[in-house]
C-alpha cells in the first residue's frame, strides 16, 4: 500500500450517534447509550488535520446540540462539507445553511413511499423529496444514497431511474455484515444490481474495487480501497478508524492530533490485508487490489466474495461515462455514483 501522509484527507464525522430512525441494517447501531463529538473536539480536528472535505455521518446530524455552531465554524473555512441525512436534517436548516453544503445525500433505500416508509419510518420519503426540492431551487447537488442488500437488490435499477428522474445522482454502497450477515446480498443478487443500475444511469465515478475490476476503470481515481489511504472517520465517542464500517480503534482525536503521520500510518496498515495468490496473478490486480478491504475483514476472506475472476467468468455491464462532479463521496469508501 502507497503510504502517503502528507495529502489532504476526506473525513467523516460522526458528530451523534442520535437518530429519529431505527433501520435494521445500519451499521452505526451500537447498543452503547447515545454519544456526540463535543464543539472542542471538533474544533481540534479542524484546526490540525490536513482535510480537503468532510461528510456528516453516522446518527441525524441535526441532533447535535452545537450543529449550526459547527456549520458556522467550518464554513469560515476552505473545507468542502456534505452531509448523509434520512432528510430531517435538512427540514431544519434555512436555506442559507443548506447552501454552506458541497452536496447532500439522502437516504433512500426503496424506489417507492411505501416500502421506503415500512423500512425506515413513515413520513421519511417524502421529508426526502422535500429536501431535494430545496437543494434543486438553492442550487446545491443532491444525490440519493442506498445501501445494496439482500432486500433492495432487485429494484436499484428502478431507484436509479428514480434519481434520473428527479435530477440528481444515485450513490450506492453494498452492505457489510457489520453487526448481522442477514443483509448481505448473495454473488448473483450483487452483480444484477450493479447491471440493472447501470443500464439505466452513467457511471460518474466507482470506487468500489471489484466493479472497478468489472468495468476497466474507476472514473480516475486510485486503485483499490480508498478507506485509510484517502479518507478517515472519527466516531461520536472519538474514536479514529481508518474506515466508515470499523467499530473501534485504539486511537483517539487527541493521538491523531498529537501524531498525525505515525498514527495514520499505523491506521494504513490495518486496511493492508495480504493478497491472495490468485490476486497477485490476476490481471485485474492493478485496479481492484483484492477488492473492498473491509469487506475482507468482516468476511474472514484473502479474496473478496463478489470477486469473478475465481467463478471463471465476468459479467457483462452496459457502461456509461459522464463526467465526476466532485462529490465529496468520491474518495472516501467504496461506493458507485450514477448520473442521469
Amino acid at each position: 500500500m502507497n503510504y502517503k501522509p502528507n495529502g489532504k484527507i476526506t473525513l467523516g464525522i460522526g458528530l451523534t450517534s442520535r437518530c429519529n430512525s431505527q433501520c435494521t441494517h445500519c451499521y452505526s447501531r451500537s447498543g452503547k447509550a447515545p454519544a456526540d463529538l463535543t464543539f472542542a473536539s471538533v474544533k481540534k480536528i479542524i484546526d490540525y488535520l490536513p482535510l480537503k472535505s468532510i461528510n456528516f455521518g453516522t446518527g441525524e446530524s441535526i441532533f447535535h446540540p452545537d450543529f449550526f455552531k459547527i456549520l458556522e465554524y467550518i464554513a469560515e473555512r476552505d473545507i468542502e462539507m456534505a452531509v448523509t441525512t434520512n432528510g430531517t436534517t435538512t427540514a431544519q436548516l434555512s436555506d442559507e445553511q443548506l447552501q454552506m453544503f458541497h452536496d447532500i445525500d439522502f437516504s433512500l433505500d426503496f424506489p417507492t413511499k411505501s416500502e421506503h416508509d415500512a423500512w425506515r419510518g413513515e413520513g421519511m420519503f417524502d421529508a426526502i423529496l422535500s429536501g431535494i426540492e430545496r437543494c434543486l431551487k438553492l442550487g446545491v447537488e443532491a444525490s440519493l444514497v442506498a445501501c445494496l442488500i439482500k432486500q433492495n437488490y432487485h429494484c436499484l435499477g428502478d431507484l436509479a431511474l428514480l434519481a434520473v428522474k428527479i435530477g440528481v445522482n444515485l450513490r450506492v454502497n453494498l452492505y457489510k455484515p457489520v453487526h448481522s450477515p442477514a443483509f448481505k446480498p448473495g454473488y448473483d443478487e450483487f452483480w444484477y444490481a450493479v447491471k440493472a443500475m447501470a443500464d439505466k444511469a452513467f457511471f460518474i465515478v466507482c470506487t468500489e474495487p471489484i466493479v472497478c475490476a468489472a468495468i476497466g476503470k474507476n472514473g480516475g481515481k486510485s486503485a483499490g480501497s480508498p478507506c485509510g489511504m484517502r479518507s478517515l472517520r472519527i466516531h461520536p465517542e472519538g474514536k479514529v478508524i481508518p474506515c466508515v464500517y470499523l467499530n473501534d480503534s485504539e486511537f483517539t482525536i487527541d493521538d491523531i492530533i498529537d501524531d498525525y503521520h505515525a498514527v495514520l500510518k499505523s491506521l494504513q496498515k490495518v486496511m493492508d490485508l495480504t493478497p491472495d495468490e490468485l490476486c497477485l496473478n490476476c490481471e485485474h490486480f492493478a485496479v481492484c487490489q483484492g477488492g473492498c478491504t473491509a469487506r475482507r475483514i468482516f468476511d474472514g476472506r484473502t479474496i473478496d466474495e463478489y470477486c469473478f475472476i475465481r467463478r471463471g467468468e465476468k459479467p457483462v455491464i452496459d457502461v456509461k461515462w459522464k463526467k465526476s462532479k466532485n462529490l465529496v463521496h468520491e474518495d472516501y469508501l467504496c461506493t458507485m455514483i450514477f448520473s442521469g
